[in-house]
C-alpha cells in the first residue's frame, strides 16, 4: 500500500489536486470580497432583507421564484416527495420550476442547514470556481498541469467571468464555461486517443449542460461540426480506404458523433441519458460497426426531428441577425428591445482584451493601456498551442463567441477567456521550458524560469484581481421596497397581476408572489407594447390597455395548451377580435367607453422612482406608430446637475454650450443649438416629502398656451421638463403628482421609493 500511494502515478495525482484545490480556494477567496465591504460598511443592514444577503441581480430573483416553489411544494405535500405537485404555483406564473437551477438549488436546500437565501447568495462562488478544474485536468493531459493552472487563475478572475459569478450572481453563468472547459478536455481524449469511456462521458458531459445551460446549445453544436469536418479531413485523405472496412480511419468518429448527436437532440433528459448508454453499449461492437454509418443516419434524424437546427437559428437571429429598429408581428411593427439593452450593444474592440486581461498600467495610474499586448500575446500562446496539439482547435468556437461580443454585445466576451487564458498559460511554460533547454548553466535557467513565471503572471493577475476587489454591486431593491412589495402580496391572491416594467418583474413574483406581464425573459417588443402604453398614456387608455393585456394573456396560454390558433401577439389578437384593421384607431378607441372583457382577476400598478431614468427607453415601445415603425417620441428632460443663478435656471450645467435652461422672468424654456428655441412653460410643480414622510404639492401656473411643464421633485433634487403627454401619463398623475382618477384606480400602499394603485375596471 505504501509502495502504491508514492508512485509516480500517484505523486502526479497528489500535485494535480493540490492545483486544483489552490487555483478553487483563490476563486472563491476573490469572490468573498464583496461581503467583507458589504459587511464593514457603515450601514451594511441595505445588503440584507431578513438578516439575509439578498442577491445582486434582477435575473437571479427568475430562478429563486422556482426553486421558492419547489420548497413550497414539499412543505404543503410532504408526503408526496414530487418536484411537480399541485400548489407549487399557479398556472401561467412562468415559474421556472422545471429548469435546473431551481432544482439543483431545491436540493441542496434539502442536504444542507442553510436558508434558500443563503444558498442562493453563496452559491455562484463555489459553482462559478469549479470552472477552474478542466484547466488544470487538460494542463495535465499535455503534461503542463503548471500551464493549467495559471490559466485557471486568470480566467477565475477574469472581469467577464467573475462579474457574472460573484457572490449573489444567483444565475446559470455558473455553468456557462465550466461545462464547456469540461467537454473539451473529455472529447480531446477521446479524440486522440480513441479512449472509448471518454465517448460516453463527453456525451453526459453535453447532455447535462444543455439542461443545466441551454443557450449553450450553439457550443455544442460547433462541437459536432469541428468533429465533421476533421472526419471530412480524415476523409479526403484516405479516400483509397473502403468503408465497410474495420480498419475505416473515420469509424470512431463516427461512433462519436452518433452518441454526440442524440446528447444534443431535443427530448427528455432521463430519456435521452437511456439513449446515450443504450447507444453506447451498442454501437462499439464489433458486429455493428458495419452498420456505423446507418446508425449516424439515424442519429441524424432525431437530431434534425427534435428541433436540433430550430435552436441554433433562434439564437443566430436574436444575436447576430435582429439589429433593426423594430419587428414585423402580423403587419404590426414593434420596437426591438435588442436596442436597449447595454450587454446587446456594440462595443469597441479594445474593450475585449480590457475585460480579459485587463491593464496593470492603468490601473497604477499611468496612461498606458497594454491590455491588448496581453491579448496578442495569449492569442500567440494559444495558436502554439494548437502547432503542438491540434486537437485544441476545439476551443476556437469560443474564440469565436468571444470576438462576436464587438457586434453583438458586452455579454459573448467571457467565452474568449478560456482561450485566452490557456494561450496565456501555455506561453509562459513554454518559454521557461525553452530557457531551460537553450542556458546552459541550471542555476541561471532556473532563476530566468521563475521570474519569468511570476512577472508574467502578476502581470496578468494584478489588474483582474484589482479590478475584481473595487466591483461592487449593489441590492436589486432597496429595502424600503421589498418591504413595500412583501406587504402587498400578503394582501393579494397569487392570480393577480402587477404591471410594471420588466426590469422589476423577476423580483416582484419573488416577494409578492403574484403574476406579471413581462419580465428579463418576456420583453420582445410585441409584449413590452401594452406595457409601455399602460406605463406612459392617459389614465382611461392606460387602464383599459391593462385590462384588455391581462385578459388576453390568460386567454393566450389557454388557447395554446388546448392548441388553438390565434395572432402571435395579444394587440394583433385584440384587433382582429374588435375590428380594427389599422392600430391608431385601436389606440385612439380606448379614450372611449369600449366593451372591455370579463374581469377575471385584479392587476396592479407598481411605479417605482428608479424608473425614471430609464422612463424614455420605456416610452420608445409605445410611442410609434405600429402601421409604419415611425417613432412619436414626447418631450421628456431630466436634470440633476443644475444651478440657479437667480435670473436663470441652468438645467445641464457642465455641459459647456449644449444645455436647456429656464428664464425665470419670462417663464420660458430656451433650447441649446442648433435649435435655440424659446418655449413657453404651462406650469412650474413642486412636490416632495415632510419630515413626516407625507406628500404634499404645489403647483403655479404659468402660460396658458404652453407647450411644456417644469417639474421640481425636491426630496430628489431633479428636475424634469415634460410637454403634456408626459404631464398626463400614468406614471407622473400616480407617482409623481398623485392625481389619480378614482373610477379608475385606488391607492394601495406607498413609500419615496414606489407607490402601487389597484386597477378598479
Amino acid at each position: 500500500m505504501y509502495s502504491f500511494l508514492n508512485s509516480a502515478k500517484m505523486t502526479k495525482g497528489i500535485y494535480i489536486f493540490i492545483l486544483i484545490v489552490f487555483a478553487f480556494l483563490f476563486s472563491v477567496c476573490i469572490r468573498l470580497t464583496w461581503v467583507y465591504w458589504a459587511t464593514n460598511m457603515i450601514d451594511g443592514r441595505v445588503f440584507k432583507w431578513n438578516n439575509e444577503f439578498m442577491v445582486t441581480t434582477n435575473d437571479s430573483y427568475y430562478w429563486a421564484e422556482g426553486a421558492r416553489d419547489l420548497i413550497l411544494c414539499d412543505k404543503n405535500n410532504e408526503s408526496l416527495g414530487e418536484y411537480y405537485q399541485q400548489n407549487c404555483h399557479q398556472e401561467n406564473d412562468l415559474s421556472p420550476v422545471d429548469q435546473s437551477l431551481p432544482m439543483i438549488t431545491h436540493f441542496l436546500y434539502d442536504i444542507l442547514p442553510f436558508s434558500l437565501e443563503t444558498i442562493m447568495f453563496y452559491l455562484p462562488v463555489f459553482g462559478g470556481s469549479l470552472f477552474v478544474i478542466p484547466f488544470i485536468l487538460i494542463g495535465s493531459r499535455f503534461n503542463m498541469p503548471l500551464a493549467g493552472f495559471i490559466a485557471s487563475l486568470i480566467a477565475a478572475v477574469s472581469t467577464s467571468y467573475y462579474s457574472r459569478t460573484v457572490v449573489g450572481y444567483y444565475d446559470t453563468d455558473i455553468f456557462n464555461l465550466f461545462f464547456p472547459m469540461m467537454i473539451i478536455w473529455s472529447l480531446s481524449i477521446a479524440l486522440e486517443a480513441k479512449v472509448k469511456p471518454y465517448v460516453l462521458i463527453t456525451a453526459f458531459e453535453m447532455a447535462i449542460y444543455k439542461w443545466c445551460y441551454p443557450q449553450g446549445y450553439a457550443l455544442e453544436f460547433a462541437f459536432c461540426a469541428l468533429i465533421v469536418l476533421y472526419a471530412i479531413y480524415i476523409y479526403v485523405i484516405k479516400s483509397d480506404i473502403k468503408l465497410n472496412r474495420l480498419e475505416e480511419p473515420n469509424l470512431f468518429n463516427y461512433q462519436l458523433l452518433s452518441i454526440l448527436l442524440i446528447s444534443m437532440a431535443g427530448i427528455t433528459f432521463s430519456i435521452k441519458i437511456a439513449c446515450i448508454i443504450a447507444l453506447y453499449l451498442i454501437i462499439f461492437r464489433t458486429k455493428f460497426e458495419k452498420y456505423v454509418l446507418y446508425i449516424l443516419a439515424g442519429s441524424l434524424v432525431v437530431f434534425l426531428f427534435t428541433d436540433g437546427l430550430g435552436l441554433i437559428i433562434d439564437r443566430l437571429n436574436i444575436f447576430v441577425f435582429k439589429r433593426d429598429g423594430t419587428i414585423d408581428h402580423e403587419g404590426l411593427h414593434f420596437f426591438s428591445v435588442a436596442q436597449t439593452i447595454v450587454e446587446a450593444q456594440k462595443i469597441p474592440f479594445s474593450d475585449i482584451p480590457l475585460r480579459l486581461h485587463g491593464s496593470l498600467l492603468s490601473s497604477l495610474g499611468f496612461n498606458i493601456n497594454e491590455s491588448i499586448l496581453l491579448f496578442l500575446i495569449s492569442i500567440l500562446g494559444y495558436a502554439w498551442l494548437c502547432v503542438r496539439r491540434p486537437v485544441m482547435l476545439l476551443m476556437l468556437p469560443l474564440l469565436g463567441l468571444g470576438l462576436l461580443s464587438y457586434r453583438s454585445g458586452l455579454r459573448f466576451v467571457m467565452y474568449a477567456i478560456p482561450v485566452a487564458a490557456f494561450g496565456m498559460g501555455y506561453f509562459i511554460v513554454r518559454i521557461t521550458e525553452l530557457a531551460a533547454v537553450y542556458i546552459k548553466e541550471r542555476k541561471i535557467a532556473l532563476i530566468f524560469s521563475l521570474a519569468f513565471t511570476c512577472i508574467m503572471t502578476l502581470w496578468s493577475l494584478t489588474p483582474l484581481v484589482k479590478t475584481a476587489w473595487e466591483y461592487k454591486a449593489g441590492s436589486v431593491f432597496a429595502i424600503e421596497e421589498i418591504s413595500l412589495i412583501e406587504n402587498f402580496g400578503k394582501n393579494t391572491s397569487r392570480e393577480d397581476y402587477v404591471l410594471t416594467w420588466w426590469d422589476y418583474g423577476y423580483p416582484i413574483r419573488y416577494y409578492a408572489d403574484v403574476k406579471t406581464l413581462v419580465d428579463g425573459a418576456k420583453h420582445e417588443g410585441d409584449v413590452n407594447f401594452p406595457v409601455s402604453f399602460a406605463l406612459s398614456h392617459d389614465q382611461k387608455s392606460a387602464a383599459q390597455m391593462a385590462r384588455l393585456d391581462v385578459e388576453y394573456t390568460e386567454k393566450r396560454a389557454e388557447a395554446i395548451k388546448n392548441n388553438q390558433s390565434i395572432p402571435n401577439n395579444n394587440i394583433a389578437w385584440i384587433m382582429k377580435e374588435y375590428g380594427f384593421m389599422d392600430s391608431n384607431d385601436f389606440v385612439l378607441s380606448l379614450r372611449t367607453d369600449i366593451k372591455l372583457p370579463e374581469k377575471t382577476r385584479d392587476i396592479y400598478f407598481y411605479l417605482p422612482y428608479r424608473m425614471l431614468d430609464i422612463y424614455p427607453t420605456i416610452m420608445s415601445f409605445s410611442h410609434l406608430d405600429l402601421m409604419s415603425g415611425k417613432p412619436r417620441q414626447p418631450f421628456f428632460h431630466i436634470s440633476r446637475n443644475f444651478e440657479d443663478t437667480g435670473a436663470l435656471l441652468i438645467l445641464d450645467k457642465n455641459r459647456g454650450k449644449s444645455y436647456y435652461y429656464i428664464d425665470k422672468q419670462q417663464g420660458i424654456l430656451v433650447a441649446p443649438p442648433p435649435n435655440s428655441s424659446s418655449i413657453p412653460l404651462k406650469r412650474f410643480v413642486v412636490t416632495g416629502y415632510d419630515d413626516k414622510g407625507a406628500f404634499y404639492k404645489n403647483i403655479q401656473n404659468m402660460h396658458y398656451d404652453g407647450a411644456y411643464s417644469l417639474i421640481f421633485l425636491r426630496s430628489y433634487n431633479v428636475f424634469l421638463v415634460v410637454d403634456e403627454a408626459m404631464y398626463n401619463s400614468v406614471y407622473f398623475k400616480l407617482f409623481y403628482l398623485e392625481e389619480y382618477d378614482k373610477d379608475l384606480f385606488e391607492f394601495v400602499s406607498g413609500n419615496p421609493y414606489a407607490k402601487i394603485y389597484k386597477l378598479k375596471i
